[in-house]
């Protein structure tokens, strides 16, 4: 099959992709036989779309060499480096990959992109998928109308995450044997063959956005049911897609090009490439098929800062030059990758920051003032004046430090946070302290999403505390203040970590809150600071 810039040789397993620089002539790959070879292994969806053949010219030209690229799903592209037959993997399957890393395989791996999960089916929905409020929900409704459904069934990134959402429903199609329902339908193809295939035969499938933009105006049987009509209105988080580019350990495996892949994960990571990806799409399908996510293209050099009708934007160097502290060995906890390292943090507290443009912030009259700080990825982390400028009660304070406030809102007024479900407003509600505690620390239904608060995480008397503020949140006595030790009440955008400025990788300018226990607040690439009345 030609292509224009592409030579493609299909089977049922795999798809090669030589990419070169511009149209490929008769005798162009045997000429350049001699050129440096990069292997790269990636899922289908990046070859579907058309991505790598949109990018990959640009490094070429840059390294002088050629880029093999193997279209596979993230199960067997990961088994190629396994067996060192890949210099580099473009996947997405994070517990492969973390797995994969764990047994040496890979000397760096890096977030590239991400875009979503979409569930598509037939026009006429027998199984009334549309009407679900979550994809386990939807798989459920699947499987109760015993509908036809349509598996990858190759191990591939996408699969995985099906498997997964199987399993969150309670439900197990075997996917092979006498066990197997009639109506689960395993394909062991790639995503563009599995969406032709539901298409064919009018069943359901989970796929990609990607794959699905790029191929529904060859799917007339199908439409898109679940997912929203964009990632960002996707209503179930776990529907995120995460991408990442793995080096292959060449001393692991000797006959891998380290140097090369390194060379090739640092193009992909940079703000140009990015930039890059994220602008594909947009021209043919009219939106961003994927979302550029590398810690070097969300980096910030510079905070913009708006308060009390002033505004100034502060570089990295004015940062640096006002005065400095330091908040060492601060270690969060975050929900999904546990502990994340202890470290020394050096920067400028946000009080000083706000204060060197705004004196008057300091002042009581301020005090029903909200502090916004937003990072470059969208992601916004909030304060209390009082947090910053005066003092709260053990029970707020609490609330805050163990992480209530990131689902349940600064002021627990009740959210609807980005990609979750909604979490109900709990100020000036009274919660009987037996029952809730039992559901705190088993994490039911009821407090699905966030991990179980065990006994060392939040103890009986912290919670006791918390409860009895959200039930009298006005009427805390003078003694009941949220103490915080002296080392660890700050605030900061940090710029330097363990001594060393941070670079790209690490965020530049990070938003580091020594009084919080866990990573709620804790913040990458801020780029914006908001002062709210």
């Amino acid at each position: 099959m030609m292509r224009t810039g592409t030579v493609v040789a299909c089977s049922a397993a795999a798809v090669l992709v030589a990419v070169a620089a511009g149209p490929i002539e008769p005798g162009r790959v045997a000429a350049s036989s001699q050129q440096k070879v990069l292997r790269l292994a990636t899922t289908t969806s990046t070859v579907d779309t058309g991505l790598l053949a949109d990018i990959l010219p640009d490094f070429q030209a840059r390294c002088g060499c050629r880029v093999d690229v193997v279209a596979v799903g993230t199960g067997q592209a990961i088994e190629l480096g396994k067996r060192g037959d890949a210099d580099v993997l473009l996947v997405h399957s994070p517990e492969q990959e973390a797995a994969f890393m764990k047994e040496g395989h890979g000397i760096r791996r890096d977030d590239v992109m991400y875009n979503d999960f979409v569930i598509v089916g037939p026009t006429g929905d027998p199984a009334g998928v549309a009407k679900a409020s979550s994809a386990r929900d939807a798989f459920r409704s699947i499987a109760r109308a015993a509908a036809a459904f349509a598996s990858r069934g190759d191990r591939s990134g996408t699969h995985t995450k099906e498997r997964a959402i199987w399993k969150s429903a309670g439900i197990d199609p075997a996917e092979e044997g006498p066990q197997r329902p009639s109506w689960y339908l395993s394909v062991g193809q790639g995503m563009g063959e599995t969406l032709a295939f539901a298409n064919e035969k009018q069943a359901y499938a989970l796929a990609d956005r990607a794959t699905w933009t790029s191929m529904q105006g060859r799917l007339p049987s199908l439409r898109r049911l679940f997912g929203g009509g964009s990632g960002d209105e996707n209503p179930d988080r776990d529907l995120r897609n995460q991408y990442s580019v793995i080096v292959i350990d060449q001393a692991r495996h000797p006959g891998v090009k380290a140097a090369l892949g390194l060379q090739f994960a640092d193009w992909l990571l940079s703000k140009p490439t990015q930039a890059r990806i994220a602008a594909f799409g947009r021209d043919s399908a009219g939106r961003s098929l994927f979302y550029a996510d590398s810690d070097e293209y969300k980096a910030t050099d510079r905070v913009r800062v708006e308060s009390g009708g002033r505004s100034r934007t502060f570089t990295l160097g004015e940062i640096a030059k006002l005065r400095s502290t330091t908040l060492s060995g601060v270690e969060y906890i975050g929900v999904k990758k546990g502990r994340l390292g202890r470290h020394a943090w050096t920067g400028v507290s946000l009080t000083d920051l706000l204060l060197a443009l705004d004196p008057g912030i300091a002042s009581k009259s301020r005090s029903t003032s909200t502090i916004e700080v937003v990072s470059s990825d969208g992601w916004t982390a909030s304060f209390t004046w009082h947090e910053l400028f005066g003092s709260v009660s053990r029970g707020e304070g609490l609330y805050r430090a163990k992480g209530c406030n990131e689902c349940h809102g600064l002021k627990a007024e009740g959210t609807r946070p980005e990609g979750k479900r909604p979490a109900p407003k709990l100020l000036g509600e009274t919660y009987p302290v037996g029952d809730t505690t039992a559901m705190i620390r088993s994490g039911t239904a009821q407090h699905e999403g966030i991990t179980a608060y065990t006994a060392d995480r939040l103890s009986d008397a912290d919670l006791a505390a918390i409860l009895g503020w959200l039930a009298r949140p006005n009427q805390a006595g003078t003694d009941d203040v949220f103490v915080v030790p002296p080392p660890r009440r700050i605030a900061m955008l940090a710029y330097e970590r363990d001594g060393r400025p941070m670079t790209g990788r690490d965020g530049l300018i990070q938003l580091v809150v020594g009084f919080d226990e866990f990573a709620s607040r804790y913040s990458h690439w801020v780029s914006e600071i908001r002062v709210r009345y």
